[in-house]
């Protein structure tokens, strides 16, 4: 039996990475933070299991995800799945650095020129994604908060080792 899972799909990541680029309106971003919003934006109810900051909105975002109904499927621990995904993000990222639409500089991405071309507008146009607030919120929540620390956005969603991070 042959069982697809968008998370196994190369092609796949690399569209939900585009997504998620636009969707932040950042001049640049990082690696870490990519790989965290694509695995809430591929598992939204697992929402529900950040430590969200202080910030307007949380609330309701938190809530958002509380309601969201769970997947049918049986899924291993949230860091195991996430460290499963680890491959497909790297081969995607790479991906998209040959086809110069995310460019790095200084251990930084950045949306390259590339990425303003109509073949990519058009795959971002029919995104029904794009258009959902929730992740537009998550998002936008989630950028206000570092990535290392106590506080950071590795230990709150509890997806990364943090504890070792220089600081």
């Amino acid at each position: 039996m042959i069982i697809y899972h968008p998370k196994d799909d190369l092609y796949h990541c690399m569209f939900r990475f585009i997504t998620i680029a636009s969707l932040q309106n950042l001049d640049e971003f990082d690696f870490t933070r990519l790989r965290i919003y694509d695995f809430f934006f591929l598992f939204p109810h697992l929402a529900k299991d950040i430590e969200f900051p202080r910030a307007k909105g949380a609330a309701k975002v938190k809530k958002t995800a509380e309601r969201m109904q769970e997947p049918y499927e049986n899924l291993p621990d949230k860091k195991r799945l996430f460290s499963e995904m680890g491959d497909y993000h790297i081969q995607a990222l790479q991906i998209l650095l040959a086809k110069d639409i995310f460019k790095e500089v200084d251990g930084k991405l950045s949306i390259s020129k590339a990425f303003s071309s109509l073949s990519v507008s058009k795959l971002l146009e029919g995104s029904s994604s794009k258009n959902d607030g929730f992740f537009h919120d998550l998002i936008n929540i989630l950028n206000q908060v570092e990535i290392t620390g106590q506080s950071g956005l590795k230990k709150r969603t509890g997806l990364m080792e943090y504890r070792y991070d220089a600081v």
